[in-house]
């Protein structure tokens, strides 16, 4: 059974140790193995997070498969354009709806949004091919810096 909740400030570190877990699996093949310990080290600093959430306004969720963190979600709004920040789940609960759920979570959250948009690495089709089944189409290709490391993601959008 999956259940979807608010994070709060005190559930932070448990998004960072899904992090830690999820990222070296998510990006085997994408990124160098030497680069993803410390991207998710810059990206997921316990300081960046309450950032993100006291000062950037992004909101997180967790989800729970059968009493276990599964994965994360988090979001903000800038005008009518809702983006999702991060999506992310154990290889264990992909396939199952939980990614989906996270969406639909977000999109409840945001009732006043027009469009969602995010951002994916160019080079994660697993990714892109899961967004594009949700209805998102590839917006632009742009340069990004997460942290000190750059790469190059999609910009992928839908109407709502």
């Amino acid at each position: 059974m999956t259940d979807i909740f608010a994070a709060t400030l005190d559930d932070l570190p448990r998004v960072q140790a899904l992090a830690r877990d999820i990222w070296p699996e998510c990006f085997a093949g994408i990124l160098p193995p030497d680069r993803i310990g410390p991207m998710v080290e810059a990206i997921y600093a316990l300081d960046t997070l309450r950032d993100d959430m006291q000062v950037r306004g992004h909101r997180y969720w967790l989800a729970q498969v059968d009493g276990h963190d599964a994965g994360y979600v988090s979001a903000y709004q800038e005008g009518a354009r809702l983006w999702l920040k991060k999506l992310y789940l154990r290889h264990t609960c992909r396939g199952e709806g939980t990614g989906k759920a996270l969406i639909a979570t977000v999109l409840k959250a945001f009732p006043d949004a027009r469009e969602l948009a995010l951002y994916v690495n160019d080079g994660n089709a697993p990714a892109i091919a899961f967004y594009q089944a949700q209805g998102f189409e590839i917006e632009a290709t742009v340069p990004v810096r997460m942290g000190p490391f750059d790469f190059t993601d999609h910009v992928m959008r839908k109407a709502l």
